[in-house]
């Protein structure tokens, strides 16, 4: 381990719990760890909408839950339907793939349903990473389009 992984040891730490993470060389993971913000979100917190335009960040949640829930923006005849969650993402869970692919807006208002942690990335971390990693491209790719 180099001296720079050693300041990064409990990022490190966690990436080797979550795929696809453990499986990216010890190289990549200290670039992803090095490049990673991380940032608390209170219960009931937005942490992104598709008011906010293109998505510029990837999250990684490190611990707490995030819902992934049915946009207010779209028309909708049951409110109650319109607020019910479709997605729950779990500690190790990343998150918005899809919409930073793409490079659009998210479709699903993402919050938090109790105290989280998340590690963020910004786009262009993520695009160097993907470049760079086969086994971070292919898990992102295979989470596309599943």
């Amino acid at each position: 381990m180099t001296d720079t992984s050693q300041v990064l040891r409990p990022v490190l730490s966690f990436l080797h719990h979550h795929k696809p993470f453990s499986q990216m060389s010890l190289t990549h993971q200290e670039y992803l760890a090095m490049h990673l913000e991380q940032v608390f979100f209170a219960e009931g917190d937005s942490i992104l909408s598709s008011r906010e335009g293109r998505v510029e960040t990837f999250y990684i949640i490190k611990s707490g839950l995030v819902c992934a829930e049915n946009n207010m923006d779209k028309l909708s005849i049951n409110v109650q339907e319109a607020l019910q969650p479709v997605i729950i993402l779990e500690p190790g869970d990343c998150f918005p793939l899809t919409a930073l692919i793409n490079k659009r807006a998210v479709n699903f208002q993402h919050r938090a349903l109790k105290s989280t942690i998340c590690y963020k990335l910004k786009h262009y971390h993520f695009e160097y990473l993907m470049q760079q990693s086969t086994t971070f491209h292919h898990f992102i790719f295979a989470h596309i389009v599943s």
